[in-house]
């Protein structure tokens, strides 16, 4: 059975025989972080996409696309032509393994910083070309 939006909240109130105002108001949430899970989980190869992005000397942080929902792979063109796959690490560890932000190197980690930015680890020496490849959440 296909669902259009306002049958699928027809269903749910139907289902959980509540039609209270605070719940019903909010079903376009429980909706939207359900989307949301299905998308980080699944990850379909449908839903990723690719895009350039670029590191700057001295910073830690690398921007992320505006559809962004959840990372899939980051790789940077290193001085020798290589492409360099960056480990994804929990914030927790890349703050650990690099303190001090003022030491610099080609990045090896990297990890969610906030809803804009990655964090790397350590901080970037130079400037490289970067490749996102990213969940994005659709329209």
């Amino acid at each position: 059975m296909s669902y259009t939006y306002t049958t699928l909240k027809q269903a749910i109130i139907d289902y959980t025989e509540n039609n209270e105002t605070t719940f019903v108001s909010n079903l376009p949430v429980f909706i939207k972080n359900t989307e949301e899970r299905i998308l980080k989980n699944v990850q379909l190869s449908l839903f990723q996409k690719n895009d350039a992005g670029a590191m700057s000397a001295s910073n830690k942080f690398l921007g992320v696309p505006s559809d962004f929902l959840a990372p899939f792979a980051l790789s940077f063109t290193n001085s020798s032509g290589n492409v360099v796959f960056l480990d994804f690490k929990d914030s927790n560890f890349v703050q650990s393994f690099n303190p001090d932000a003022t030491v610099t190197g080609p990045p090896r980690y990297n990890a969610h910083c906030d809803l804009s930015h990655r964090i790397l680890c350590p901080t970037t020496d130079c400037g490289y070309s970067a490749e996102r490849q990213h969940i994005f959440f659709p329209t």
